[in-house]
């Protein structure tokens, strides 16, 4: 193993979260911004990296509202996101990165870390970037993996799809997958976002505050419905043959946020009665496919995979990864606060990013 100057102990600065957050109008109590946080010790299997620019993703607003018990961090403070990019400042002994390379990293499913100047990531999960990649586009790129695993493992040539949620992180960059990489015939999706959905090759765009996506007249079935919303029954809305086809005609509804964007699954019951769930739809989609379209729930797999695929989509201009209008924000207090309440009101149009090295 080898060591680093940089990697000896000293303060940096980071964002620190001292209790569960419910309410983002007083941030100023849970959410602070110290520079005498201690830089971390990467330990055998990471690398440490001075971060340049992290994205915030639903994982990290469950984390820092405590939804999730498993979840839940190891002590408060805590330093919140995960989804980074960054410059290695100690390989650490890993042969495949030297000091100075930019590198796409994430903090594997643990939402902590990546709101800080400098962070421990696993080398494992570790990609170099693209010279023609932000690095503000790169740390948002974690969505497009999501976006990836649901398009490209469920969308055939030919097919129609509908995504939920088309202005999202995940949905943005799925209706890009969707036309460009699967080759769908016709993408429609949902969003107030009209020009800049179908700037990403959306064909059609429904304002749901005006049309229930349900009740429209369609000329032929979906054949697969990618939800990135969640909450709203969608999935049962979704079980009329004229919208949807059914299973065994091919038809699928791909679900990457679950019934409930925002679970409540603190304690260990509700935890256990959460993960209980998950396997019954798709058993019960199964048994009645005659009837109703297939459900499947979209896990992480194969993230450092994935993000190399992502990269290299946008590294040949065949992805373009969107930001909200307001991002990158500045690395300060309200910068950082504006991140979190910008996503957790759930209207976002592209990724949320901080920057660590924006003047604003």
């Amino acid at each position: 193993m080898t060591s680093d100057k940089t990697s000896a102990k000293k303060n940096m600065k980071a964002i620190l979260v001292h209790d569960f957050v419910s309410d983002y109008e007083s941030l100023e109590k849970t959410m602070t911004l110290s520079s005498e946080v201690e830089v971390p010790q990467p330990k055998k299997d990471q690398i440490l990296i001075r971060t340049m620019a992290c994205s915030i993703s639903p994982g990290d607003i469950i984390m820092v509202q405590g939804n999730l018990i498993f979840l839940h961090p190891e002590k408060f403070p805590f330093v919140p996101g995960m989804d980074v990019c960054g410059v290695v400042e100690n390989p650490n002994g890993h042969t495949g990165f030297q000091k100075g390379d930019i590198v796409v990293a994430s903090n594997g499913v643990s939402p902590v870390g990546g709101m800080a100047e400098y962070m421990a990531v696993s080398a494992f999960e570790a990609v170099l970037k693209p010279s023609n990649v932000t690095p503000e586009e790169a740390a948002a790129s974690s969505s497009a993996i999501t976006s990836r695993n649901a398009v490209l493992d469920n969308v055939k040539p030919g097919d129609r799809v509908l995504i939920l949620g088309g202005s999202g992180g995940v949905g943005s960059a799925a209706i890009t997958m969707a036309k460009e990489h699967a080759k769908a015939s016709f993408v429609a999706t949902t969003s107030t976002q009209t020009d800049f959905c179908k700037s990403l090759g959306a064909d059609m765009v429904i304002d749901y505050r005006k049309q229930n996506w349900w009740e429209m007249e369609w000329d032929q079935p979906f054949d697969t419905i990618i939800d990135t919303v969640g909450g709203g029954n969608f999935v049962n809305k979704a079980t009329n043959p004229k919208v949807l086809k059914t299973g065994k005609q091919g038809g699928a509804f791909i679900a990457v946020t679950g019934d409930d964007p925002k679970p409540d699954a603190r304690t260990v019951w509700k935890a256990i009665k959460f993960i209980a769930k998950m396997p019954l739809r798709p058993l019960y989609t199964w048994f009645m496919k005659s009837r109703v379209p297939s459900f499947v729930l979209i896990m992480p797999y194969n993230i450092p995979e994935g993000r190399k695929q992502v990269l290299s989509m946008m590294e040949n201009d065949s992805l373009t990864v969107k930001l909200d209008e307001k991002s990158p924000l500045p690395f300060t207090e309200d910068g950082v606060r504006k991140a979190f309440t910008i996503l957790a009101s759930g209207h976002a149009h592209g990724k949320v990013v901080v920057s660590m090295e924006s003047k604003k």
